[in-house]
């Protein structure tokens, strides 16, 4: 949420500062009969003429603009209203206040699945309210259009605008946030509202928004949502850069039904970017279901899905944290195409689900696998992860027959870690096995080589019990040298 710390002062003045067209919106304070007050910056029309009547849009901006110094609040966002083709098409009022430093604008934690929205506004929410009131009194406001809109802090009290006064504004556009989905009534959803947030977003969870579009819908409201991917917390950038945003906000009228239809489909992400249900994932044993490894799932497998075609014909190292790791592989195969397809925390019933997609539809020369670590802390059996192996290379050899397939011992881990030696002792016997069944299958002994006298993992190579340092990995790549040299797999690159 404090995304304003990623930015240098520079930029804010660059941004919001007299020397840019963000000075087209005037400095001004709000102050009530008791003398409270709230700064926030006003876009008027250009021209304005007080014979005509002008929609005026509330904008609120994100945790990281709060302050005193009327003028962080413009960083994001705002620069829409200056678009010349926007000031033309669509003149208005753009209202932006600066929520004070340590308050918000509506009192409900960011971070959690849920929240309650507090009886009454928020200080801050409720001058920012006056002040809509105080400039509609002043100038030729249309109030049947108003409009509401914010980015994450601002998205939770573009929410609490509809629930708490949706008699007020004509349409909604809250981004990145969220509300209390139980505060939704058939007034409230019967508001114009389109919604964005991207799946990724790890500060303000997209269940947030979800959980309200879901309420709104259930209450007879037919709102618009707009769910990306791989944006993270930084969703306002797509969002307020969607060409029908304005045509859509200031088509509607306060009281009247949403009526307008999108030309602009609503982003489906590919198959590789959303998590599978329990039934896709083939084989047995353990499936790890945990927010932040679905969250890393998807963004590692997007990723590899826009870089499928560059990392076509390579070397595939396939596997979980270990794999994920290896931040040196490509120096330390110099003569060798590689391609990462690690991801922390898998598991092997997880690499059958991705294999397709991931490794064999990069038509691989080789696959180098190391997989099973995260079965054994999650009790699976070792019996069952060998089977899953086994599956793996039949995968493989079932698609390509000719495929040569590098199947890594698991290495050295810890009882502390769930993954007593004997166990991984077991898998590994198993595991030999399946390379028995004969070529283009073929060993690395990734076990005794980093084993002490316990069988357990060696501090100076593995500071965690389970990961490789980089005396570790390069002791990884001294093992696989000469199988990749038995496979003639070097100079193979393009």
């Amino acid at each position: 949420m404090k995304h304003i710390a990623l930015l240098t002062a520079a930029m804010v003045l660059a941004c919001a500062g007299g020397s840019g067209r963000a000075a087209e919106y005037e400095a001004r304070t709000y102050a009530d009969g008791a003398g409270r007050s709230l700064p926030y910056r006003l876009l008027l029309p250009d021209p304005y003429s007080p014979t005509a009547k002008y929609p005026l849009v509330l904008f609120f901006h994100g945790a990281g603009e709060r302050g005193a110094d009327n003028k962080a609040q413009l960083l994001h966002g705002t620069s829409l209203f200056l678009k010349s083709e926007h000031r033309r098409d669509f003149p208005c009022f753009v209202l932006a206040p600066q929520c004070p430093a340590g308050q918000q604008w509506v009192d409900m934690p960011w971070g959690t699945d849920s929240g309650v929205r507090p009886a009454e506004p928020s200080a801050s929410m409720r001058l920012a309210l006056e002040a809509v009131r105080a400039v509609a009194r002043e100038y030729s406001i249309d109030t049947n259009r108003l409009y509401v809109t914010g980015l994450s802090m601002g998205g939770f009290a573009t929410w609490d605008c509809v629930t708490r006064h949706p008699g007020l504004f004509a349409a909604a556009a809250p981004v990145c946030g969220g509300g209390d989905d139980k505060t939704v009534t058939p007034e409230a959803a019967r508001v114009p509202v389109w919604a964005f947030h991207s799946d990724d977003d790890t500060v303000v969870k997209v269940k947030r928004t979800r959980d309200m579009i879901q309420a709104m819908r259930a209450a007879g409201g037919k709102p618009k949502y707009f769910e990306y991917f791989g944006l993270g917390h930084f969703s306002w950038g797509r969002a307020y850069g969607e060409p029908e945003l304005l045509p859509w906000m200031f088509a509607q009228r306060r009281g009247h039904e949403d009526a307008y239809a999108l030309k602009t489909p609503a982003p489906e992400l590919p198959a590789v970017a959303r998590f599978p249900d329990d039934s896709a994932f083939p084989g047995e044993g353990p499936i790890r279901k945990m927010d932040w490894f679905k969250n890393l799932w998807r963004e590692r497998r997007l990723k590899w899905w826009n870089d499928r075609q560059k990392d076509r014909g390579a070397v595939v190292f396939l596997g979980d944290s270990i794999t994920q790791g290896w931040g040196s592989l490509a120096k330390d195969f110099p003569d060798l195409k590689v391609a990462n397809r690690g991801i922390s925390g898998d598991v092997t019933r997880g690499v059958l689900c991705r294999l397709k997609e991931d490794v064999l539809d990069l038509d691989p020369k080789a696959v180098v696998l190391l997989i099973g670590t995260n079965d054994l802390e999650e009790n699976g059996d070792p019996e069952v992860i060998a089977r899953n192996v086994r599956r793996i290379v039949a995968a493989c050899h079932s698609r390509f027959p000719d495929l040569p397939v590098v199947v890594c011992k698991v290495m050295p881990s810890h009882s502390s870690k769930k993954r007593p030696a004997e166990k991984i002792q077991r898998l590994n016997a198993l595991v030999d096995e399946v390379v028995k069944a004969g070529p283009p299958c073929v060993g690395c002994d990734t076990y005794s080589i980093f084993a002490d006298d316990q069988g357990n993992a060696k501090p100076s190579e593995f500071p965690d019990l389970l990961h490789p340092n980089a005396a570790g990995y390069a002791k990884f790549a001294e093992a696989l040298r000469p199988v990749f040299a038995q496979l003639k797999l070097a100079g193979r690159a393009p």
